[in-house]
């Protein structure tokens, strides 16, 4: 019975969540996808390297610098692996030329840089939308302490400060 009392008591290890995909299975994707494919691999390593840097340098809690940069970095490079798998072809000519076209780099890298700012400007804008939100109900409990007050008049602050301390 003491055995099991000193179980009990220690606290049980919590399984480590795992927010997405493992590492393992990345490259387990990774190398059949080069395998299989390979110049939508070359295409989808070189469109998506943003999302790669975001991931190696957001050590944050929620990793949200690299779901603003991969999401919209994968809707800039998905078109052009579309276009790879469009005829059938998958040939490397078609992946060399779209990835030598500086207009397809654009597209690929600008949308990361969107998912970059996108990560550094709405942090501001949203606590400034709350610091209005609190401001205004702050506002709204003044003008309701006002009407109580013309209601029940000065007499019922000077009560309650007296019963509340």
């Amino acid at each position: 019975m003491a055995k099991k009392d000193k179980a009990a008591a220690k606290p049980a290890k919590q399984a480590k969540k795992s927010g997405g995909l493992s590492f393992f299975a990345i490259l387990v994707m990774a190398v059949l996808l080069f395998m299989v494919a390979l110049p939508t691999f070359i295409t989808l390593v070189v469109g998506l390297l943003p999302s790669l840097l975001a991931f190696m340098f957001d050590r944050h809690r929620g990793r949200y610098l690299v779901r603003c940069v991969f999401g919209l970095n994968f809707s800039g490079v998905a078109p052009y692996v579309m276009e790879l798998w469009q005829d059938g072809e998958q040939s490397m000519a078609m992946a060399t030329h779209q990835l030598l076209d500086p207009m397809t780099m654009t597209i690929m890298y600008g949308a990361a840089g969107l998912g970059w700012l996108i990560y550094l400007v709405m942090p501001p804008v949203v606590a400034n939308v709350l610091n209005l939100t609190a401001q205004r109900r702050a506002m709204e409990l003044r003008q309701q302490q006002r009407d109580l007050i013309q209601v029940w008049g000065e007499s019922l602050i000077s009560e309650i400060e007296k019963g509340g301390r």
